[in-house]
This record gives C-alpha cells, sequence and structure tokens, in this order.
C-alpha cells in the first residue's frame, strides 16, 4: 500500500512539472504580423523562416515558423466625417468591403469630435453597404479629432485582445485642434498591437494660425505617418478624391499578403516593444512593425 501511494504521489509531481514547462514555454513564444508584396502589390507565396531575420531589443531571436496569416481580421474602417459625403469615398470604401469582407470582421466609423460607429463589426456584406448607403450626403464643415479616434480605437482593442487587429483611417491632411498628446497616441497604437493603414489627401481651407496651430497640425500628421510606419501599415496620400478608390484597394493588396511569423525569447528574458523583422530575400517589399506591446 505504501508503495502504490508514494508512486501516485511521484505521478502527480511529475505531471505537476510538465504543465510547469509548458506554461514557461508559452510565455516565450511571440507572434508578429508582416506584409510582403511584390512590386505590382501582389502576394509573394512560399515564403520560410530562413527568408526573415527578427531582432527584439536589438537582440536576435530565433523563429519558429512563418505561415500565410490564416486568422480573421479585426478591422476598423474609419473614415473621417467630412470626407463622408464624398462619392469617390464612398465607392471606396464599398468596394474595400467587397474585397475584404470574408476574411474580416469590419465595423464602419466615423470620426468626428468622437468616433460613432455606423456599422459594428460583422462579416455580412448587406449591413456594411446598407451602412455606407445610410451615411450623411450633407457636406458640413465639422471639427474632427482624428488622433483622439485613433487613440479610442486602440484602447478598444487592447482590451478585447483580438487576434490580429487592424484599422484602416481615411483622413485629410489638415489642422486640428487636439487635446491628446501624438506620443501618447502612438505609444496606446504599439500596446494595442493594431496595425494601421491611412489613406489621405490635403485637406486645404485650413485656417492658419499661430505656434500652437502649428503644433496641432504637426501632431495629426505624425500620428498618421509615425502610426502607419510603426505598426506595420502603409501611408497611401492622394492628389485627388479620385485615387481614393485604388488606394483602399492598395491596402486591401497589403492585407491579403500577409504572414504570421512566430518566434521565441530565451528563458528569463522579458518581451520588449522594439521589434526590427528584415526580409532577407531580394526584390520584395516587407512592411512590418517597429513598436509592439511587451506583453
Amino acid at each position: 500500500m505504501r508503495r502504490r501511494i508514494s508512486t501516485a504521489v511521484l505521478g502527480l509531481f511529475v505531471c505537476t512539472l510538465t504543465v510547469a514547462h509548458a506554461a514557461d514555454a508559452a510565455d516565450t513564444t511571440r507572434t508578429v504580423f508582416v506584409t510582403v508584396v511584390d512590386d505590382k502589390g501582389q502576394a509573394v507565396p512560399g515564403l520560410v523562416p530562413e527568408d526573415f531575420a527578427i531582432k527584439e531589443a536589438g537582440k536576435d531571436r530565433v523563429i519558429t515558423s512563418v505561415e500565410p496569416a490564416r486568422a480573421k481580421i479585426r478591422l476598423a474602417l474609419m473614415v473621417e466625417e467630412t470626407l463622408v459625403p464624398m462619392i469617390a469615398v464612398r465607392s471606396g470604401l464599398a468596394d474595400f468591403v467587397k474585397r475584404m469582407y470574408q476574411d474580416a470582421e469590419i465595423s464602419l466609423i466615423v470620426v468626428g469630435q468622437r468616433n460613432v460607429t455606423a456599422v459594428d463589426f460583422t462579416s455580412d456584406p448587406n449591413a456594411l453597404m446598407a451602412g455606407i448607403n445610410a451615411l450623411t450626403l450633407s457636406q458640413q464643415r465639422v471639427q474632427t479629432m482624428v488622433p483622439e479616434g485613433v487613440y479610442e480605437m486602440a484602447k478598444n482593442f487592447e482590451k478585447a485582445k483580438p487576434e490580429r487587429p487592424v484599422m484602416v483611417l481615411v483622413a485629410l491632411e489638415t489642422q486640428q485642434v487636439s487635446a491628446e498628446e501624438p506620443q501618447n497616441v502612438l505609444n496606446q497604437l504599439g500596446r494595442s498591437r493594431a496595425m494601421m493603414s491611412v489613406v489621405s489627401m490635403e485637406g486645404g481651407g485650413s485656417v492658419a494660425g499661430g505656434v500652437g496651430s502649428q503644433m496641432d497640425m504637426a501632431g495629426r500628421a505624425q500620428v498618421m505617418g509615425d502610426g502607419s510606419k510603426q505598426s506595420g501599415g502603409r501611408r497611401v496620400e492622394v492628389a485627388a478624391l479620385t485615387g481614393m478608390p485604388k488606394a483602399l484597394q492598395q491596402v486591401a493588396d497589403d492585407l491579403s499578403s500577409q504572414y504570421l511569423i512566430t518566434y521565441t525569447l530565451p528563458d528569463g528574458v522579458k518581451p520588449s516593444d522594439r521589434l526590427t523583422v528584415t526580409l532577407k530575400k531580394k526584390g520584395p517589399t516587407l512592411r512590418a512593425p517597429t513598436k509592439i506591446s511587451d506583453k
């Protein structure tokens, strides 16, 4: 009887150690989504771990797997309220939804003085088209809060923790009064792990002000420019509204050309928010985040 009890206790001890070790191993594994396209903006198939290199906090990390991104995208399609009535913008949004709805849950969000959800996250193309058609056609000049809108969406993503969060922002390059420091917005974007792409056009018609006004404009530009770069997205600047549909299709090309890279940290090393991903293969273009959550 005594031997049986000892054996049972030993078995329990071994089992406990095995589970603990598995948990430790899971804690050292990290993932990142990257985009790889050819010179025509199309996907580059067949890439393997040997085609990439990753540094976290300046230190080489071991890549354990590279595979095409298959997780459903959680996509916040954000359009500045000033642009909502524009036919070219609405057409671009509709074509983008038609392209992406099978691979994404999409929410249509109007960015004004605050974010207004026109359609909540769904993969139903009819609901999304109805939402686009229901957007106002009234051309009113309103004050829009783009940095705050990005910050709010990033906070939502950080809380919800979707596997593959994405923001696509359609906005003007113009002045605004912003209460949110741009670096705070960028830090929050990093914590959310969301990839942000921006389609923008020169706004014009802004009232030039003093130093404070110029800083506000620089802050919006910093969020739109640095935000897309640090998150692994892209910024497409168009010269006219007619360029919006094509620009949104370029963003869709990127989202359809992504890989999921899994890599590991050495035992005892804490994750960092500083990341460098490089592609060893010559020719294709790589877009990858440079700042991610350290959680």
